[in-house]
């Protein structure tokens, strides 16, 4: 297994070229595509530049999830008509208006923050009108120290759409990237086995285990330091909000790796060449793209069929699993379906992609 580690190694060191490539694609791709502002919503705002509406805005200015930018009420109008998927809200005395094309979650969570931010701030002012600065010290001092906490939760979480167009990209492209690397390295076993090599290194006492595991850990290794590069590029250069789920998306990550290892020797049991099976990985990882939610958040596509075709694609159980345990604030236990299927699926191709691999080597030595 040492030998096939220092082959692949040194494979690897004359040509760096597709590791290097999908790991800056992925890159690329999810930064350029996420707007290159972290996880905060890109926020457009105006004021009437009344005491109530600057207050509103300091107060919004302090979220952490808003990225806001200040126009004047007319700049807002305008770069809202040319820009129509851009989010706008104009703060006025007692009023406010959200400028937006669609409802959606997003939507209504701004309005509630706002709305919010305007009754406290008219308590405030109550408070003092009635009682003078002291009065609402001593109101305010009471709120900090209060006896108990209200905390707020859907009744059923699992049906509420959360959209983070950072953490889509990042997650899409890197799954998406990550399943070329993985099959392009597996597709070693093929070559070794059309070439002969396999069979001189069989002669040379090296088991059928040994020349697997060795193949198919180095594969798995590789997979899992690209996504781990990409991982702590967004995290800690560009500084992307996990929700405090890195190390659970570490995690997803080894599942999600072996699941595509799996299916690329699974793939390569079923042809001949190395150019067979790249031809149909590359129509495979596209397709699977599609209806895994890579490219797309699934939540807004309509179709029944493409739907229920979800389950079909590897894709599909690690952006699940990955969103969950961060937009979503999720536990394990609540992605143990996905992570099982993984592992499930991916014990299960291995097992038919090594059978298929072994039983087409025994034929093409009784046809000689």
């Amino acid at each position: 297994m040492k030998g096939i580690w220092m082959a692949r190694l040194q494979n690897l060191k004359r040509k760096p070229l597709v590791l290097i490539s999908m790991t800056v694609m992925t890159v690329i791709f999810a930064y350029v595509l996420s707007g290159s502002v972290g996880s905060k919503l890109s926020l457009l705002v105006a004021t009437d530049d009344s005491k109530m509406s600057k207050e509103v805005l300091e107060s919004l200015q302090k979220e952490e999830d808003y990225a806001l930018i200040v126009l004047s009420e007319q700049e807002l109008q305008d770069t809202i008509k040319e820009n129509r998927d851009t989010i706008g809200v104009l703060l006025n005395e007692k009023t406010y208006t959200i400028l937006s094309d669609i409802e959606s979650d997003v939507v209504s969570n701004l309005s509630l923050k706002v709305v919010s931010t305007y009754n406290n701030l008219a308590f405030r002012d109550q408070v003092i009108a009635v009682g003078g600065e002291s009065k609402w010290n001593d109101v305010d001092k009471g709120l900090e120290d209060q006896a108990f906490q209200l905390n707020e939760a859907s009744m059923d979480e699992s049906k509420i759409f959360r959209y983070d167009g950072a953490l889509q990209s990042l997650f899409g492209f890197m799954l998406y990237f990550v399943f070329y690397t993985i099959s392009i390295n597996v597709q070693f076993i093929l070559e070794d086995k059309r070439s002969g090599v396999w069979n001189r290194l069989k002669l040379a006492s090296i088991s059928r285990f040994q020349l697997y595991f060795g193949h198919l850990s180095f594969s798995y290794l590789i997979g899992l330091v690209q996504m781990l590069l990409v991982i702590f590029v967004f995290r800690f250069i560009v500084g992307t909000n996990m929700y405090g789920g890195l190390w659970k998306v570490i995690i997803i990550c080894s599942f999600y790796v072996l699941l595509v290892m799996a299916f690329s020797l699974f793939i390569i049991s079923l042809v001949k060449t190395v150019s067979q099976s790249s031809v149909i990985i590359s129509l495979l990882a596209v397709a699977f793209a599609m209806i895994g939610g890579a490219y797309w958040p699934l939540e807004i596509v309509g179709s029944e069929a493409l739907l229920a075709m979800k389950w079909l694609s590897p894709i599909y159980y690690g952006m699940e699993a990955l969103k969950r345990v961060t937009i979503y604030g999720e536990t394990f236990s609540n992605v143990s379906t996905y992570l099982s299927m993984m592992l499930f699926l991916a014990g299960l191709l291995l097992i038919v992609g090594i059978t298929l691999l072994e039983k087409r080597t025994e034929r093409y030595h009784s046809s000689e």
